[in-house]
């Protein structure tokens, strides 16, 4: 056997166990063993269906600033090695989760899931991603899916060895497992009806019962209408009446015509997944079966019967997902029909009614929305539907991400300079944020709230970091009502999120900016330089031209603001590459002087940690400490005190924890560091402008140390991700916004 031969010979072997395995193909009778064992599996509708397939592949807790947040995982799209993976979005996620749950309890999918948001916001994504989990569950155990064909054999098959009790059958009684040679006609069913149908509704529900007093079924499950009470599509009625006429009424010699088979939900093929565009037409077509191929091929019996074969988006989405695009840019007549296809799960096609049993989501953008509930029969269509909102990421952490998957593969030989993502996703996110309403919290922090600007509440939002300005009584009011600041605007007509830079648009300020020629990188220099672009754009972005409220939709202002937080951040890390101190000494700093303000504060005695010897807290390292600290109308006892007061209140706060000192006193640690540094500035400009030399290979002058010390702070500034080149420009901006003040 040659080796293609021996390739050929083991692809045979394997697909033909793995069909065999996956139950591809099986009689009625052999169908309902399969539902006896395994009801749950088979007794369930579209939404049934789509909540177990989310529940299969699971979810995490999540705990954000904002409060702790459910995060399933078939958003996050594993399986393509995260290829269409949903950034944030978990309210979303868990709206629609919990309207999928509310329809399995009703046992029937009775309304329409309208995503609506900004352009750009993910809605799209959100249901591809239902779509592909959906996907990938059926072909799993626990997602198997079955429809049925009728299967005709040549006359002399049915007539002899294989008809109703003849010994030559694979299964006494059934032509499903039939060889293609043998088999005259074959008729699918495209509406993908499911086999259970094939029972009358009366004998369904006693199936059913039988099964719940096995205890194969359990009590809590619910049973769906479509189940309950449903019927075959028109041309499966058809044939199956037609057969019971020429069978006089024998069950059993119709069932022998049933093959039932194994099928696989998918988008490409629109089998069982479908999306529809805007467009003027119902979604579904007929075909008269008849018309089309020689009545002669049709056994006997069905030859006088017109069979309508059914397609369409409807039909091709049946057991499965209806998406819908953009749903309220076609005119409204052309969409009528949703008020009984979402509510009854029912279209009409002349000559026959198309009933389906699926999963209907739409998206919308909010000014499509807004405009439609001015249309008079919105409030008939406002029953079937059931509206989620889909904002903008309000985390800078979650944007970046947005960019982090799309922009190295547009730019997949192009170096991006540490930082530059942030940059974008700060400034994206600053434009979306909205002043908060004072009165809508306590009297006592009104104020305070107030007085929050658009960074803080980014950085509140993203990381939990109250202001550092505040008091500590003041932040831990903050503190408390963060979730309440993150929702505050969920039920308003222009929430948080509604409004501001689309990740379609920072996407593009990052491709132009990665066509700066001043740059072989993507540097943020040239990112900031096309976000001062795009703000002088106000006719083409609607953003820009909202009125500015205490400092809330300045995108001027944001640019400037987000320039100074990537100078902070640049800034430090030149000074961690320098070396000239280790990245922890300020902290462990601070700490010893915690344990001397303690031990004083207490009156209590300090074991030296090298002798073991006991002693008084010492003033000297206080004093050095709180030279840096201390206001200068403020008394050293009293700042002792408010900082172990501090301490207590966060122990109590959080017992399980230990002390941040970089959380809770992150500005006085930011001081000591500054202060550490303004004392080392004519060495620390030394050491810029020798590296900047090094660059161009000018260091014949350069002292043997001064030149090492430069080389690890290369080597430094390589490990935290830059090249020569972008390190150079980076560090020559930051100088030249430091001399310009």
């Amino acid at each position: 056997m040659s080796v293609t031969q021996d390739f050929l010979a083991n692809i045979q072997m394997e697909q033909k166990a793995r069909f065999d395995a996956q139950r591809t193909v099986l009689s009625f009778t052999e169908y309902l063993d399969e539902v006896v064992v395994a009801p749950e599996r088979h007794i369930r509708n579209a939404s049934q269906y789509f909540l177990d397939m989310v529940n299969h592949f699971g979810f995490e807790e999540r705990d954000y600033p904002t409060g702790p947040e459910r995060r399933f995982s078939i958003f996050d799209c594993a399986a393509d090695a995260g290829e269409g993976r949903v950034v944030g979005q978990e309210r979303v996620q868990n709206g629609i989760f919990r309207l999928i749950k509310n329809f399995v309890r009703a046992g029937k999918t009775d309304r329409l899931i309208l995503l609506h948001g900004p352009n750009g916001s993910a809605k799209t994504s959100l249901i591809q991603a239902v779509g592909r989990g959906a996907e990938l569950y059926s072909q799993t155990e626990e997602g198997v899916l079955y429809r049925f064909n009728w299967v005709f054999p040549f006359g002399k098959i049915q007539k002899g060895t294989l008809g109703f009790g003849g010994d030559g059958s694979k299964e006494s009684g059934s032509f499903a497992h039939l060889h293609a040679d043998d088999v005259e006609a074959r008729l699918p069913c495209e509406h993908k009806d499911h086999p259970l149908l094939l029972l009358e509704a009366a004998d369904r529900r006693g199936f059913f019962e039988r099964l719940q007093k096995s205890g194969k079924l359990p009590e809590h499950v619910t049973v769906p209408q479509y189940l309950i009470a449903g019927d075959l599509s028109a041309k499966n009625r058809k044939i199956f009446d037609a057969l019971k006429v020429a069978y006089n009424g024998n069950m059993q010699e119709i069932w022998q015509h049933v093959q039932v088979e194994r099928f696989y939900l998918s988008r490409r093929y629109r089998r069982g997944i479908a999306s529809v565009e805007p467009q003027m037409s119902v979604d579904a077509r007929i075909q008269q079966v008849t018309a089309d191929r020689s009545v002669a091929s049709l056994p006997k019996a069905l030859q006088h019967v017109d069979l309508f074969s059914t397609g369409g988006s409807l039909s091709d989405a049946n057991r499965g997902l209806l998406e819908f695009n953009d749903l309220l840019k076609r005119p409204v007549d052309a969409w009528k029909y949703l008020l009984v296809a979402s509510e009854q799960g029912q279209a009409s096609l002349d000559p026959v009614n198309l009933f389906f049993d699926m999963l209907m989501i739409a998206s919308s953008n909010d000014i499509h929305l807004n405009a439609f509930k001015e249309y008079p029969d919105w409030q008939s269509f406002k029953g079937r539907f059931e509206l989620v909102t889909v904002p903008y990421l309000l985390r800078a952490s979650d944007e970046k991400q947005i960019y982090l998957q799309q922009i190295p593969k547009a730019l997949s030989n192009i170096h991006i300079a540490p930082h530059t993502i942030e940059v974008a996703a700060r400034f994206a996110v600053l434009s979306r944020l909205e002043p908060p309403d004072p009165e809508r919290y306590p009297r006592e922090i009104r104020r305070v709230i107030s007085s929050l600007t658009p960074m803080e509440k980014l950085r509140i939002y993203d990381e939990g970091v109250v202001p550092e300005r505040l008091s500590q009584k003041d932040r831990r009011e903050v503190q408390k009502f963060v979730p309440e600041l993150y929702h505050e605007f969920d039920n308003a007509v222009a929430y948080e999120g509604s409004d501001g830079a689309s990740p379609r648009e920072i996407r593009a300020v990052l491709l132009n900016a990665a066509q700066d020629p001043r740059f072989d990188h993507l540097s943020p220099i040239a990112v900031l330089d096309q976000l001062r672009a795009l703000i002088k754009e106000k006719s083409s972005y609607a953003f820009l031209n909202r009125a500015v409220v205490r400092g809330y939709r300045d995108a001027v202002a944001f640019v400037e603001q987000t320039e100074k937080a990537y100078l902070r951040e640049l800034e430090d890390e030149m000074r961690q590459a320098m070396g000239l101190v280790a990245a922890d000494s300020h902290s462990r700093l601070f700490e010893r002087y915690i344990r001397h303000v303690s031990a004083w504060t207490k009156k209590e005695k300090l074991v030296d940690p090298v002798t073991g010897q006991e002693g008084d807290p010492q003033e000297q390292i206080m004093q050095k400490v709180e030279k840096v600290l201390l206001a200068s109308n403020e008394k050293p006892e009293d700042f002792r005190r408010s900082l172990i007061s501090q301490i207590g209140a966060f122990r109590l706060e959080h017992p399980d924890r230990d002390v941040d000192y970089d959380h809770l006193f992150g500005s006085y640690l930011h001081r000591l560091k500054e202060d550490y540094f303004a004392q080392k500035s004519s060495q620390v400009t030394k050491i810029h402008g020798i590296f900047l030399r090094m660059l161009e290979d000018d260091v014949a002058d350069v002292d043997a140390k001064d030149l090492a010390l430069v080389k690890e702070m290369r080597t430094r500034l390589h490990e935290l991700g830059y090249t020569d080149e972008s390190a150079k420009h980076s560090l020559a901006f930051m100088l030249n916004k430091q001399t310009a003040g």
